[in-house]
């Protein structure tokens, strides 16, 4: 009977845990825009910390109330994670439908030495259905078809939806299809030279004619022989269109340029301070990289490979940042630091001391509890970065456990005694 009665008390006890914290959201949306307030509650302490993730690979947002703006229509998962200052987590998602951001059009390139066209339609996406109609009684699927027409001008339209049959569109563009005289015809080669740059050789090369390269990124140039660098890796429609003003000659030649750049830059960075402000590096440097800094505690994003910052509440954030480089490639790394502020040696837990301090191998750590408290026992840096955890469970009267800091590199470090959710912050050496 006693058992019995033990593990009904065990079960009760983890139920009353487990109904300590519920987390728990709504939301409003204006287009693709959407409002999340949070409706979490708790029985014990307070929600300390929120984490949402939203569904569509962008940075998570520690705000207690976020806003969040979806780039394309469809269904995206949200999650809420909380963390209440007694310790208690607890996450919940929903789904969010998108319907706006499905807005189409595209581009139609000609080729004046065959009369073949290039279309390209936009949204580009894989998870998009692209049905043609050429104008001229045929018809193609595909998100960059190609057609051959006769010289002509043609009323050519695309409809496009998602597969998921939640956003559609329809749009048609007229096109005059000119093929030139075989008199002022040009091809060219190109060849990588290295970091997105490419060479580009028309042919032939005559002193009479004009050569002008439409590069697909917005970018022009001149010239027989051009160069031209591309700042993100993809696949650019390159034309060259030549002149022949004695003959009154124009022709137009188009060809596609794959651009590869790494698609994988995990950046990393280091963060030091005391008693607040903190001062963050990150890593790769480069000056054609830009990064962009989340300090975890609802302030503006930063900017610059080195960054400072000053929190006014201590506890535990998490740092996070994103670096996009020249190439178009973007990296997100995250780190938590625990932020120490405003040390004070008067408000300590009764009987709270370390010895020996300075420590060499081993540092002691006695405390006293007047009542029953869940404790837990943390070693950090200057930077707030936790080096070692424990937790001790439920703890009353005098207290006594000895750490193993033999592993510690010489210099200033804390010491978290954690009761309640009551933190005692004690200073101590490494020698």
């Amino acid at each position: 009977m006693k058992k019995l009665f033990l593990f009904l008390a065990v079960c009760f006890t983890y139920a009353r845990a487990q109904a300590a914290c519920q987390a728990a959201f709504t939301y409003t949306q204006s287009a693709g825009t959407f409002n999340f307030t949070d409706a979490s509650t708790t029985t014990s302490g307070s929600v300390s910390q929120w984490l949402w993730t939203f569904g569509d690979n962008s940075l998570p947002s520690s705000q207690q109330n976020p806003s969040h703006t979806y780039a394309a229509c469809g269904y995206y998962i949200v999650t809420l994670n909380i963390f209440t200052s007694s310790f208690c987590t607890s996450s919940i998602s929903d789904t969010v439908l998108v319907t706006s951001g499905f807005t189409g059009s595209f581009t139609a390139t000609v080729d004046t030495t065959t009369g073949n066209v290039q279309f390209n339609a936009q949204p580009a996406s894989s998870h998009a259905i692209y049905n043609w109609d050429f104008g001229d009684a045929s018809t193609g699927t595909g998100v960059a078809p190609t057609h051959l027409y006769a010289p002509g001008t043609y009323t050519v339209c695309v409809a496009m939806a998602d597969t998921d049959g939640i956003c559609s569109d329809t749009v048609c563009n007229v096109i005059t299809v000119y093929v030139a005289p075989t008199n002022c015809s040009a091809t060219f080669t190109n060849t990588p030279i290295g970091t997105g740059n490419e060479s580009f050789t028309a042919t032939p090369f005559n002193l009479g004619w004009t050569y002008s390269w439409d590069y697909g990124d917005s970018n022009t140039g001149n010239g027989f022989f051009s160069t031209h660098q591309y700042l993100a890796s993809g696949t650019y429609t390159v034309c060259l269109t030549v002149t022949d003003s004695a003959n009154n000659c124009t022709s137009n030649f188009c060809d596609t340029v794959n651009i590869a750049f790494p698609t994988s830059c995990p950046p990393s960075f280091t963060a030091n301070g005391l008693n607040g402000t903190y001062i963050f590096t990150a890593s790769p440097l480069s000056i054609q990289n830009t990064y962009s800094w989340d300090f975890g505690d609802g302030s503006p994003a930063g900017s610059g490979v080195v960054a400072n910052h000053t929190y006014t509440t201590a506890g535990t954030y998490t740092v996070c940042l994103t670096m996009t480089t020249q190439g178009g490639c973007v990296g997100v790394t995250c780190d938590t630091i625990t932020v120490v502020t405003g040390v004070d040696e008067s408000s300590l837990l009764p009987g709270s001391a370390l010895f020996p301090n300075p420590a060499d191998q081993d540092i002691m750590v006695s405390y006293t509890l007047s009542s029953s408290a869940n404790v837990q026992l943390q070693v950090f840096d200057l930077s707030g970065r936790v080096l070692w955890s424990a937790d001790k469970g439920s703890q009353a009267g005098a207290q006594r456990s000895d750490v193993d800091v033999s592993s510690l590199a010489p210099g200033v470090y804390f010491f978290g005694i954690t009761a309640n959710g009551q933190r005692t912050i004690l200073k101590f050496v490494k020698s």
